[in-house]
């Protein structure tokens, strides 16, 4: 090697190096609060195989390959390997994500992570194309368009299924229980609002699906909850269905949480030193209902983020039945961090907790009635109708069993 390339490896091999000890100084950092401190010695042995196998790349793979690609793998596996909500996003990425990130003008209705090397469906939006073409929540996705998915963060897995209106995807995914995978094609769309639904059930019961969070989701709920105030003052119990709902943030949630809970404590967070911590409270202006009849919410592994928080709070207040199957456990309090490049990545900075104290951030939340599992050979679609719904059933025969009308203290 010519002295000149020699010296222009080795600044670039420095140069890597001072990259791979600051990645490797700060993943301690980045750990929950409970982990321990790594030592000095642990980090510079982590810096030493780090920069070893970097070495070893950069000089015998069969295809010499950019460092900066290589940079990046690091980078996306380093956030990976801390929870689904972490990402690392390239400038171009994170560019687009301070434009608004998710405002893409059509998407496919889908709730992505990136958890334990698999691109999993979370959730599978109401009516969304996903759920036309036959997506079910827990899918895992094998191939997009024909390419496997490799060391995708969750963002990327995300920004996979979105784009102009009209874009054809082609999805390879298994599905827990068939013998081999499923060819999907779905078409990418522009998504309307979510459409809660209010329907009146035999005896004076009402059922309500709220399919997921935005902006205006409390004030449409709100305008629902008074109507049926109004005009069934005798209204014996309900019945709120989160399945299946994983996008909300946390203002939404504690907007949505005031108008059955009031004043009272909806979400708390918690963080690393306390500079994430904070307690959030519903409105006392906000609530509908001042004696709520007994309420039931049904709630799956899809229901996550803010849903998780709404159930968690009507929980911890005795206001709620929760019924179904453990939640998903996604909620923490996410922040981005610019780097010198351009680039940044996205970590989560805080856990959730209900208004009782128990983290929901990594463990969800466990219903207080196991929802029925069907049959052998029933299938898993949706019913077509809420009487088919065996846990909309168990839920009303819940009610009718007895449960008490909740009175606010």
């Amino acid at each position: 090697m010519k002295p000149a390339g020699l010296a222009s490896f080795w600044r670039r091999r420095f140069l890597s190096l001072l990259l791979l000890a600051g990645l490797c100084l700060a993943l301690p950092a980045a750990g929950p609060p409970s982990a321990p401190a790594t030592s000095g010695q642990d980090s510079y042995e982590a810096l030493r195989l780090a920069s070893e196998a970097f070495y070893e790349i950069g000089q015998k793979y069969v295809q010499p390959k950019d460092e900066g690609e290589l940079m990046q793998g690091a980078l996306r596996g380093m956030m990976n390997a801390l929870d689904p909500d972490s990402s690392y996003l390239t400038p171009e990425e994170y560019r687009e994500f301070q434009r608004g990130g998710r405002s893409a003008p059509a998407e496919a209705g889908l709730e992505l992570i990136y958890k334990d090397h698999l691109l999993t469906a979370v959730s599978v939006l109401d009516h969304g194309p996903a759920a036309r073409a036959g997506l079910k929540p827990g899918d895992l996705i094998l191939k997009i368009n024909g390419q496997l998915v490799r060391n995708l963060t969750t963002q990327e897995g995300m920004r996979r299924f979105q784009g102009p209106p009209g874009t054809v995807i082609r999805v390879q995914v298994v599905r827990n229980g068939l013998p081999k995978p499923l060819e999907v094609t779905l078409t990418l769309e522009p998504l309307p609002p979510p459409r809660l639904t209010l329907q009146m059930l035999k005896g004076d019961y009402a059922y309500l699906r709220i399919p997921y969070f935005q902006d205006d989701t409390p004030a449409a709920l709100a305008g629902l909850l008074r109507d049926l105030r109004r005009q069934h003052p005798g209204l014996k119990g309900l019945i709120v269905d989160l399945r299946n709902n994983a996008r909300g943030s946390l203002e939404q949630a504690v907007r949505t949480a005031s108008l059955l809970v009031g004043n009272r404590e909806v979400v708390s967070t918690r963080g690393r030193k306390g500079g994430e911590s904070q307690v959030y409270r519903g409105r006392e202006q906000d609530l509908v209902f001042k004696t709520l009849p007994p309420t039931v919410v049904l709630v799956d592994q899809g229901t996550a983020r803010g849903a998780e928080i709404v159930s968690g709070a009507l929980q911890d207040h005795g206001l709620a039945t929760l019924l179904g199957d453990k939640t998903f456990g996604l909620c923490g309090i996410t922040q981005a961090f610019p780097l010198k490049d351009g680039a940044a990545v996205i970590m989560t900075v805080a856990a959730a907790y209900t208004p009782k104290g128990r983290k929901i951030t990594g463990h969800g939340l466990v219903p207080d009635v196991e929802g029925k599992k069907p049959a052998p050979g029933e299938p898993a679609s949706a019913p077509p109708s809420l009487e088919q719904d065996p846990w909309v059933m168990q839920a009303l025969d819940h009610l009718k069993r007895g449960a008490a009308m909740v009175k606010r203290s």
